[in-house]
């Protein structure tokens, strides 16, 4: 191990492993980032860096300047925990009950942190270059749409951002890999609420109800039809129903039952066709069984495409880093990501890395109370934005074109 920036991201290992194991021994959810602002904060201001916290509420944004003209480059991680009670027998485990970094934004956060770190003690890796690396540490992923308020509070801007990357560690992909795709990568992200409402009664004279659930029943397995029979097979959706609630005695026929779930979708039409089909389909069968349907749908986040320059960008800073043999095409996914809403405004890429070691027995999902992370993987994250960034600086008009 040669290159200079592997070098310098092996160097500050130790420190990677005990700022992770800080931020996921105490973790904050969205918009409660207090803690863990300031820990970034402090730590980019003692590097030299400018710094600008209190951006939608909790988020802090650092800006390396080399002193010279040229682009700018801006990363992005997220900084909130889940709701879920941490399992792992750990000594770095959650000090905090019911609250965990079960999706890897504690490393997501400390692998940013390094690379401000890398860049502000190492100048001679941005020798020859100039331009600016503004770092992104963003609150409220976790459907809070923590990225979208950094957007609309203009993290974008002053100085305008050229190209913006972004990680997520990926437990299905092994150690020392990761994953990249062009366009469509991640899906939206909807909310539906159907009220039906129909007519109570006692529950041994059905006849003189309009039994809503009944028509639940109905809707439910109709709406399982909207993908199979409208959405291009070619494309990707899912509607799911996950929630019912109904009744308040076995011998009532309840007046109203609540249906609750999800819209998946890749492709802008995709998601507005089925989002048409749902509201169609539940008032239809519902009229059927005498019983009218209210249906809301909110909207979440857009799907996230992937730029082809910016994904350019990753795939040469990590062959560069990790071998060519070691990036790899990144599976679709229906989860959604609120790093889409930078992606819409700039060329911008998020790539997977790869995490999966089944020695360590690190192999549980995100979102497991059981997810933990490799740490070797700390430094390889560091590397590949590093690595990136010289990239851009020397030549963004190659990527951002």
């Amino acid at each position: 191990m040669t290159h200079p920036v592997r070098v310098a991201a092996e160097k500050i290992h130790p420190w990677l492993i005990e700022t992770r194991r800080k931020i996921h021994m105490n973790p904050e959810m969205a918009f409660e980032e207090h803690e863990t602002s300031r820990l970034v904060a402090e730590s980019m201001a003692e590097w030299g860096l400018d710094v600008k916290p209190g951006i939608a509420q909790t988020g802090v944004a650092g800006l390396l300047d080399t002193g010279r003209p040229g682009p700018t480059i801006g990363i992005r991680a997220d900084m909130d925990a889940l709701p879920v009670q941490e399992e792992n027998e750990v000594p770095y485990k959650s000090k905090i009950d019911g609250k965990m970094h079960a999706c890897g934004h504690d490393g997501h956060t400390t692998m940013l942190l390094g690379v401000a770190r890398v860049l502000a003690e190492n100048p001679a890796l941005l020798d020859g270059v100039g331009g600016r690396v503004k770092f992104i540490f963003q609150p409220a992923e976790e459907g809070r749409a923590g990225g979208r308020m950094m957007v609309e509070e203009g993290i974008l801007e002053d100085p305008r951002v050229d190209l913006v990357l972004a990680a997520h560690v990926y437990p299905e992909m092994p150690l020392g890999t990761i994953g990249t795709h062009v366009g469509p990568t991640m899906g939206s992200g909807d909310k539906f609420f159907i009220t039906l409402r129909g007519l109570s009664s006692h529950a041994a004279y059905p006849q003189n109800s309009r039994d809503p659930i009944l028509a639940a029943g109905h809707v439910i397995t109709a709406l399982q039809s909207v993908v199979s029979r409208n959405v291009n097979p070619f494309d990707s959706a899912v509607v799911s129903v996950t929630q019912m609630e109904a009744g308040v005695a076995i011998n009532i026929v309840p007046e109203e039952v609540q249906l609750r779930g999800t819209i998946r979708t890749i492709t802008p039409e995709a998601r507005e066709l089925v989002k048409a089909r749902v509201r169609e389909v539940a008032v239809g069968v519902a009229s059927g069984f005498g019983v009218e349907a209210e249906v809301e749908i909110q909207a979440g986040y857009p799907s996230l495409s992937n730029h082809a320059g910016a994904t350019a960008l990753v795939e040469k800073a990590g062959g560069e880093i990790l071998g060519p043999e070691n990036v790899l095409p990144a599976p679709l996914s229906l989860g959604s990501e609120d790093f889409a809403y930078i992606a819409q405004l700039r060329p911008a890429a998020m790539f997977r890395l790869g995490i999966r070691n089944e020695e360590r027995g690190i192999v549980n999902g995100l979102h497991n109370n059981h997810f933990d992370l490799d740490e070797d993987v700390l430094p390889m994250g560091v590397s590949i934005f590093v690595q990136a960034v010289r990239e851009f600086l020397a030549d963004a008009e190659s990527f951002t074109s």
